[in-house]
């Protein structure tokens, strides 16, 4: 497609993806309630049809002056290969909030993510930051539109950490476009002094999750509602990832940081009872994977950390779908309050099992294509110790997803009578599509590698590779399953790093707020005195002579028999005025 416009607009070869989307989404807000089944269909289609039409030719370039172009469609293979798995989830996640959406959650989430589509294809900074607030709103909405106490608040904490990640990312780019005299995305392959580096990395971080900006992510995606949980676990994080990658691939010293991140938490989520907090814990933890790669960078960790990504939106996406598909049947969210699922929800609980299996990295499935690529990235960059950790990193993942979890909610026994209700089937075939894929990629690794950006060439199915994952899960089943009574959560709060903002911070803040309340008090009551002391005097002009040392000022009279003192103020000060703007008419 070829369209060229002589107005903003200019070299257009290629439609937009995701700003049809958004346009859509639009459409589904204003809209009758009839037209939201319909609009969210050619909402999902617009992404895969972007699929087809996109390639490195295609271009969007909106000028604003002479001196600056967007570029709004900039298409090389990393930014292709997150549009596939975005619209491929668009798709899968349309299907799974068929019935359950109303109007307007339904058109924010498609606004959503076509905003998180167009930010992954800004081709400069000005585009991407403005996507990159759009979704972040978005996302803010989802949690809202539970309509709750919790989620209300949860959706404010919410949109004042992505602000501040925002306008943290915000100030970096505009450091970054003064230092450069350019708009293009900046690139750091180096720890860097400079406040560029460190604007860009919070503003990116808090999305990426990085500690300790990333307590939001357990704030707030259990109090979403069911359908907005599914769409954010598999846009906002990703969307991070995928500007760490384009921004720092190959910053090393960012190896750690990913490991910090995969280690504490997959120890949080096998503290947790909340399955959607669980669940929250471990997207940060597999993220630490994603940014351990792409620290490492070249083709090994750039497309370890792509692949990565893209496997793990569909299997959390999975995972996030039958939570949401058990609390909807059972009204219940806590581990402890549930169990026997299998029988009353088989489809959910089958389901549940091949992610769990994903997401630990079981062969044959398609997390265990991408961690092959990770841990062989970070073994020959020569942190021995943080393939190691990584490595323990999975036996957690194993013991709280694809144990605990399944055990305690799907195979074990109940602990309390619930009633169970149906779902949806468009939630089934959601979960069932999500799933297929899990086991397509798995067993078909190849299918994937092909459209990573380096496009490397790797057999996972090495003997001795699937036998160390193979006996290191047995080892954790049989630890589990002689201790499987003390592996049952319990029903306490886990501190998070947010303590520091609900408690240092928040005393900080109140004290500030203390002191500035203090001063203001102070600086009204002097300033009323002032006006009191000036107002008093400008009415009786005595108040200024009657207590000077000085017995002829002490004598001067204002009386005036034909003028009353007002007269003589009011004159007074029109002279003045007037004496100041004829001088200030000569200056000029």
């Amino acid at each position: 497609m070829r369209l060229i416009w002589k107005g903003g607009l200019m070299m257009i070869n290629s439609f937009h993806p995701g700003l049809l989307m958004i346009l859509v989404g639009a459409l589904i807000l204003v809209l009758p309630d009839r037209f939201k089944k319909p609009c969210s269909i050619v909402a999902a289609a617009s992404g895969i049809l972007g699929l087809f039409t996109l390639n490195n030719s295609s271009h969007l370039v909106y000028q604003i002056t002479p001196d600056i172009k967007l570029q709004m469609i900039h298409v090389d293979r990393l930014s292709m290969i997150f549009v596939i798995i975005f619209s491929i989830i668009m798709v899968i996640n349309s299907i799974y909030s068929f019935d359950i959406q109303d109007k307007w959650e339904k058109g924010v989430s498609v606004i959503y993510g076509g905003s998180i589509i167009a930010a992954t294809l800004a081709g400069d900074i000005i585009t991407m930051i403005v996507f990159w607030e759009v979704a972040a709103f978005s996302a803010a909405y989802l949690i809202y539109a539970r309509h709750t106490r919790r989620s209300s608040r949860s959706a404010l904490r919410y949109l004042l950490m992505h602000a501040f990640g925002g306008n943290m990312l915000l100030v970096g780019f505009l450091l970054h476009a003064a230092q450069t005299n350019s708009l293009g995305i900046p690139k750091f392959t180096a720890l860097g002094g400079s406040a560029t580096f460190w604007f860009v990395l919070i503003g990116v971080g808090v999305n990426a999750l990085v500690p300790p900006f990333s307590s939001w992510i357990s704030d707030s995606y259990p109090e979403s509602t069911i359908a907005g949980t599914v769409y954010m676990c598999g846009y906002t994080t990703k969307l991070g990832i995928y500007a760490m990658i384009r921004i720092f691939a190959g910053t090393e010293a960012l190896v750690y940081v990913g490991v910090f991140m995969a280690l504490y938490g997959v120890l949080m989520a096998l503290l947790e009872n909340d399955l959607r907090r669980l669940f929250s814990y471990h997207i940060m933890s597999q993220l630490g994977y994603m940014v351990a790669a792409l620290a490492i960078g070249g083709a090994w960790g750039i497309d370890g950390a792509s692949s990565h990504a893209f496997n793990h939106i569909l299997y959390k996406g999975v995972l996030m779908m039958c939570s949401g598909a058990v609390i909807m049947a059972t009204g219940k969210r806590k581990i402890t309050e549930l169990g026997g699922l299998r029988k009353k929800m088989p489809i959910t609980a089958w389901t549940f099992l091949i992610a769990s299996l994903s997401i630990a990295g079981m062969p044959f499935l398609n997390g265990f294509a991408s961690k092959s690529i990770i841990m062989h990235a970070v073994s020959l960059s020569g942190h021995e110790t943080a393939a190691l950790l990584l490595t323990v990193t999975s036996i957690g993942t194993w013991l709280s997803v694809a144990l605990k979890v399944n055990w305690f909610v799907f195979f074990g026994k109940a602990r309390s009578e619930f009633e169970v209700k149906p779902i949806p089937v468009s939630m089934k075939m959601g979960m069932i599509l999500g799933a297929s894929g899990c086991i397509i990629l798995g067993v078909y690794p190849s299918l994937l590698y092909r459209i990573m950006p380096y496009k490397i060439s790797v057999n996972p199915f090495n003997i001795s590779h699937i036998a160390e994952y193979i006996i290191l899960f047995v080892g954790a089943t049989l630890v589990f399953w002689i201790f499987r009574v003390k592996m049952l959560p319990h029903d306490e709060l886990s501190l998070d790093f947010d303590w520091f903002f609900r408690k240092p911070l928040a005393k900080f803040v109140n004290c500030v707020s203390v002191g500035l309340n203090r001063f203001t008090a102070w600086a009204d009551s002097k300033s009323l005195n002032f006006v009191h002391f000036l107002g008093e005097r400008l009415g009786n002009p005595y108040k200024w002579t009657e207590n000077s040392r000085n017995g002829a000022i002490r004598n001067i009279s204002f009386e005036n028999e034909d003028r009353d003192i007002g007269v003589v103020i009011e004159i007074s000060v029109s002279m003045f005025a007037l004496i100041l703007m004829i001088a200030m008419i000569y200056i000029n």
